[in-house]
């Protein structure tokens, strides 16, 4: 299982791109200021970067797959929440800043409490897909895989990150 550190910098790397946005929606207003965001989603990538090291190097275990569906469209869902930075948001009034934070703060403890690692729009960029395979247990699971398409009677090679959430490792 990941530590919280680990599941709040993959909560972070979730709003790179939005971060980008901040930073480029603002950069006549406050200048080098803000790079603050971009600074954070840098740090987010490079905590994205070792969870991916660590995946790469932790052990895996086999697990067939019974049955299989794409979810790829929980991290559309996800998106809405972008959403935000378009809606004109005066970055000058504090009372926006606040709000934007709270929001952003329920968001992180919902997410990462909920162990929602895996809806994650960086890592579809980063060309990884959700699916929801059946096990021959009958128990289901969430899987990560580069893989275009998983098929039944597939054996993945994966590791555990979270309950009943698999990373699919590259050979």
């Amino acid at each position: 299982m990941l530590s919280l550190f680990t599941r709040i910098l993959l909560f972070i790397s979730s709003y790179f791109p939005l971060l980008m946005i901040f930073t480029l929606q603002n950069w006549k207003a406050y200048g080098v200021w803000s790079l603050i965001p971009a600074c954070i989603g840098a740090v987010s990538l490079l905590g994205l970067a070792a969870f991916l090291h660590f995946v790469s190097t932790t052990s895996p275990r086999v697990q067939q797959v019974v049955q299989v569906q794409r979810k790829d469209a929980e991290v559309m869902a996800y998106i809405v929440s972008y959403v935000f930075p378009f809606l004109g948001l005066n970055f000058e009034d504090p009372m926006n800043v606040i709000s934007l934070g709270i929001f952003f703060a329920i968001l992180g403890i919902i997410y990462i409490n909920s162990n929602m690692i895996h809806i994650n729009p960086t890592l579809n960029i980063f060309g990884y897909h959700i699916y929801e395979i059946e096990t021959p247990s009958e128990s289901t699971q969430t899987v990560i895989s580069r893989k275009g398409r998983l098929i039944r009677g597939e054996k993945l090679n994966v590791v555990v990150i979270g309950d009943d959430l698999l990373m699919e490792r590259d050979k």
